[in-house]
């Protein structure tokens, strides 16, 4: 008898060590983020701790790897533009899921060299301008053209251009122009050789979603609240304190060997919407951009979009508290 009570005490210890190592387990999440500003900020400065939570936080050099690391499990959040959120749910169907927004707006711009004569796109017809092929930078571009009844995609001499090679060829003169995302631009601008001509917020949001997995939303909402919480915070201090964060965000992003000023983030802080909510009107603008990708033969079909924005309702009243 007595050996049977120590077993079952025994058993009862290991039973209440598991359950404390899985309450661990459940506090980390595996986020994959990109190489974008307000991923940068999050490196240099720690939200998720004031929330008892641990991000294991991965910044992927493409949207591609990203929705490819969710799709495997290997992550359990991640981030992409309306673009790769339509490969996902493409790939995913309902699996998929958006809980948040953490970009829209301005994050899109044409750039020409500070000297340079050119005030707007019809100044560079014929001229030799640069983008990165199958990336957003080219799909707005493509809606822009296809507003415009007197100017058309065919009227430039393109260039697939690689990000990290675009200053130099606008300064060097091997193109005349070139679009990019944040913070390619504002970098540019900051170093004194180019001035913009043009944003395309008002041609598409092209929003930057959060998605994580139907089966990990069900099984983590208090995870995720305490998650959405910390990038909440992360969006005050940019509304409320840019310069503040452009210092997080800039010596972080020089551990990545990437030199990019304050002042080039507060210029990035200070034109992009880094607000979480959103509804349906922005949930139509991705499957407009399906549609749109859809007629331009650059996907096969239009998925279903699927969103919950519950936890993000429930992340603000925890912040509030």
């Amino acid at each position: 008898m007595k050996k049977i009570s120590i077993l079952l005490l025994f058993v009862l210890v290991l039973i209440f060590i598991f359950s404390c190592n899985k309450d661990k387990t459940e506090q980390v999440i595996r986020y994959g983020g990109q190489l974008y500003p307000e991923e940068f900020l999050m490196k240099g400065y720690d939200f998720f701790s004031q929330f008892g939570i641990k991000v294991e936080h991965t910044l992927f050099s493409s949207g591609t790897e990203n929705n490819e690391a969710l799709i495997a499990g290997s992550i359990d959040v991640n981030i992409g533009s309306d673009s790769k959120s339509i490969a996902l749910f493409n790939a995913m169907g309902e699996q998929a899921l958006i809980i948040a927004i953490v970009q829209r707006g301005n994050r899109y711009s044409t750039l020409v060299r500070k000297d340079s004569p050119y005030k707007n796109w019809y100044d560079l017809k014929g001229k030799k301008v640069g983008t990165r092929f199958g990336t957003g930078a080219e799909f707005v571009l493509r809606k822009y053209f296809d507003t415009l009844p007197d100017l058309s995609w065919e009227d430039f001499q393109w260039v697939n251009i690689k990000t990290e090679d675009m200053i130099a060829a606008l300064a060097n003169k091997h193109i005349e122009a070139f679009t990019v995302w944040s913070p390619t631009g504002e970098v540019c601008e900051d170093q004194g050789i180019g001035r913009v001509i043009k944003f395309y917020g008002d041609v598409a949001l092209t929003p930057v979603m959060m998605h994580t997995t139907r089966n990990f939303f069900e099984k983590n909402k208090k995870l995720l609240i305490k998650f959405l919480a910390a990038h909440l915070l992360k969006v005050k201090m940019i509304q409320e304190n840019a310069e503040e964060a452009s210092k997080y965000a800039s010596d972080a992003s020089s551990k990545y060997n990437l030199i990019i000023s304050p002042n080039a983030y507060k210029l990035i802080f200070q034109r992009i919407d880094f607000s979480l909510d959103f509804n349906q009107k922005v949930i139509d603008e991705i499957t407009e951009t399906a549609k749109f990708l859809y007629d331009q033969g650059q996907i096969k079909s239009i998925p279903k979009i699927y969103w919950d924005n519950s936890l993000i309702q429930e992340a603000m009243k925890l912040i509030k508290k």
